[in-house]
């Protein structure tokens, strides 16, 4: 078993060399990968990455979004497209990558994850590297793509963040959903220092209370974790994204200037203003998972 998972991680750094190099030749920008998460259910998490991706796509950027949210994958749902198939396909059934994208409003690419990620620790090194010739597909494909992944500190969860170094944390003001999102923030920066957080607030019903929120969030992760986590803005609570989840619309599409929309644009602004983050490929998170399931 030892001996099968070296052969596996070093036919897989080999791929990923050779496709690097390809990349390189094609493009001198790669692809940014963001995760986004949240410390539990229910603050909004996959509305907002939809959302979010929407208006990054209409800003000229190529989106695509993978549903990661394992067993409950509802990207396709709220944007009221069918998703036949998933990642599993192309593991199992030898499926092309380019035919389980689906294509959404704007031209948002979305990717349904299934339990494909997870597959990575028990495929045979056949299954292994067709597997990863069809992910290093997406960064020919996307500038940028969004992870969206389960909430709560599951394993799984963690282990997903943990192999991207760009985070986004979505919650709300309710102090269950802090204290959730403070322990995403614990468990992961305990494994992987170079993480870079950032934060986005939504829900929010009153704005100084979420300020301040934020900034003891910031401060106690400062303190106690010695982690620096960014403040990428908020998004109030309004009655628009549950009228729009029910139609099964994007409310940046629906309702374009309402006050959510905007604050979802700036924080979109800020995102692709942000310098400092490193880019990577879709070829270097999907070694570093494999590792991490490996070795976990």
């Amino acid at each position: 078993m030892v001996r099968k998972m070296r052969d596996q991680a070093a036919n897989l750094r080999q791929l990923v060399k050779i496709k690097e190099n390809e990349q390189t030749a094609i493009s001198k920008s790669n692809t940014r990968i963001i995760t986004i998460t949240s410390g539990k259910g229910g603050v909004g998490k996959t509305n907002l990455t939809v959302n979010l991706g929407i208006i990054l796509q209409n800003m000229g950027y190529k989106v695509l979004i993978i549903d990661a949210d394992l067993g409950l994958g509802n990207v396709d749902i709220l944007l009221g497209i069918s998703s036949r198939y998933n990642l599993s396909h192309v593991i199992f059934n030898n499926m092309n990558i380019y035919d389980v994208i689906t294509i959404g409003p704007s031209g948002i690419m979305i990717l349904p994850g299934g339990n494909g990620l997870l597959e990575l620790a028990n495929m045979e090194s056949v299954k292994l590297d067709r597997f990863i010739r069809e992910l290093v597909k997406l960064d020919s494909m996307a500038d940028i793509i969004l992870i969206d992944t389960g909430a709560g500190l599951s394993n799984n969860n963690i282990k997903m963040i943990l192999a991207a170094n760009e985070v986004i944390l979505i919650t709300t003001p309710e102090p269950t959903s802090l204290m959730d999102a403070y322990g995403v923030v614990k468990i992961v920066s305990s494994i992987e220092r170079n993480t870079n957080f950032n934060l986005i607030m939504n829900r929010v019903e009153d704005k100084n209370e979420a300020t301040t929120n934020i900034k003891n969030f910031q401060k106690a992760g400062k303190r106690f974790l010695d982690v620096e986590i960014s403040k990428l803005g908020v998004v109030d609570n309004s009655y628009l994204v549950s009228k729009c989840i029910k139609a099964q619309r994007p409310f940046v599409l629906e309702y374009p200037n309402s006050k959510i929309s905007k604050q979802l644009k700036n924080i979109a602004n800020h995102i692709v203003g942000i310098d400092k983050q490193p880019k990577t490929t879709m070829t270097t998170y999907i070694l570093k998972l494999f590792n991490i399931f490996k070795n976990n």
